[in-house]
């Protein structure tokens, strides 16, 4: 993995720091990524840093935030920009007071090296075996000052590399603050808008929730009309029910009672009565659907008569039963006035047509013969 590849030792934010004022910043750090620890999972806050620990530091930051473009930083973003703009201004007080503390240690070499001259310079005054013991000791002076000017030279040569690393990472951090800044201004742009949008959104959404709750009171209402029309359904199914048992009912009435013929109000019969060719009567008349009607006969056989009368007809289909009663007036010898009874039989072949028989006794009122007429013929009606 990259972290055991590069070694990213943890150290970079030590820079002779207490682990209880790094701790913050060192924490942050891991948290983004940039700061992994060493191979044994150390962090080791007292080492100091060197350049290539640094310059790996440096170089992660630069990545993880140069490839973003400031448009589409977010504001978690922002705030970890800004934290490590914080950790950043930590560590450059701290390369700061680490230039001193090696500013101090070069004066420490100088004053050492002044107190080695002197020695060596004492040294020089010695005789016979304290001058040989004290060129052992210059010996090892010399050592020692060799291995303490090249401490020197690389604490004089690390402070010049730290102060150049720390004015690179000075111009990155005021980079870094433009960008946030442009940021800012953009997004404190963007902010009236989207504060402009959610008060629409909430109008809208409040308009929604009155739509919303009319429409709940219409469903309501329909859930009642339908409530309500289902109790009509059940109530309209039991009457259906009930009409059907009606009807059946009103069937078995309608077969149980005997079928009535409506009469017809017209009736005529024309009949022969056989005493010649020429002999017959012709009755024609009117009833009501009751039966009761009235008529007019007309026959020739001593000569022509003429009667008027009521009529009483009742009907068994397919047969016909007429009584008449009436007056007549006989138009042979020298005229007779008569009153006359006549009964009449028929039956019905198809429609209104059918064959019938009458007699018809014409009693004389004051003088005159009986006369018995009977005929047979077509009748139509009744």
């Amino acid at each position: 993995m990259r972290r055991w590849g590069v070694l990213l030792l943890v150290g970079v934010f030590s820079l002779g720091v207490a682990q209880s004022w790094s701790r913050d910043a060192v924490d942050s750090l891991m948290r983004e990524g940039i700061v992994y620890g060493y191979p044994s999972g150390e962090i080791k806050p007292e080492a100091y840093a060197r350049r290539g620990e640094v310059f790996t530091l440096l170089w992660r930051v630069i990545l993880t935030y140069r490839l973003k473009d400031p448009q589409s930083l977010t504001k978690e973003d922002i705030e970890r920009l800004k934290g490590l703009l914080a950790t950043v201004e930590e560590l450059s007080r701290a390369l700061r007071d680490q230039g001193q503390v090696l500013s101090a240690y070069s004066d420490a070499i100088k004053e050492l090296r002044q107190a080695l001259e002197k020695a060596q310079a004492d040294a020089t005054t010695l005789a016979g075996e304290a001058g040989k013991k004290a060129e052992e000791a210059l010996v090892q002076l010399r050592e020692w000052s060799e291995r303490l000017s090249n401490l020197e030279a690389a604490t004089y040569k690390g402070l010049r590399d730290f102060r150049e690393e720390v004015n690179m990472l000075a111009g990155v951090i005021r980079d870094l603050d433009g960008k946030v800044k442009a940021l800012e201004e953009a997004l404190t742009g963007k902010t009236g808008e989207i504060s402009t949008r959610f008060a629409e959104f909430q109008g809208a959404l409040a308009r929604l929730e009155g739509v919303v709750s009319k429409a709940e009171e219409e469903i309501a209402g329909v859930r009642n009309f339908l409530a309500r029309l289902d109790e009509l359904s059940l109530r309209v199914g039991t009457l259906e029910e009930q009409v059907k048992a009606l009807k059946e009912e009103v069937a078995k009435l309608r077969a149980e009672i005997p079928k009535r013929e409506v009469l017809s109000p017209f009736g005529l019969q024309v009949s022969l009565s056989g005493i010649s060719p020429l002999a017959g009567m012709m009755r024609v008349g009117y009833a009501l659907s009751e039966g009761f009607g009235f008529y007019l006969r007309g026959a020739y056989d001593l000569g022509f008569y003429g009667a008027v009368g009521v009529v009483s007809v009742h009907q068994a289909s397919p047969f016909t039963l007429t009584t008449t009663l009436g007056v007549g007036r006989g138009f042979y010898g020298p005229g007779f006035t008569y009153g006359e009874l006549g009964v009449g039989f028929g039956g019905k072949l198809f429609g209104a047509l059918g064959l019938g028989a009458e007699g018809v006794l014409s009693f004389p009122i004051g003088t005159g013969p009986s006369v018995a007429r009977f005929g047979v013929g077509v009748i139509y009606g009744w």
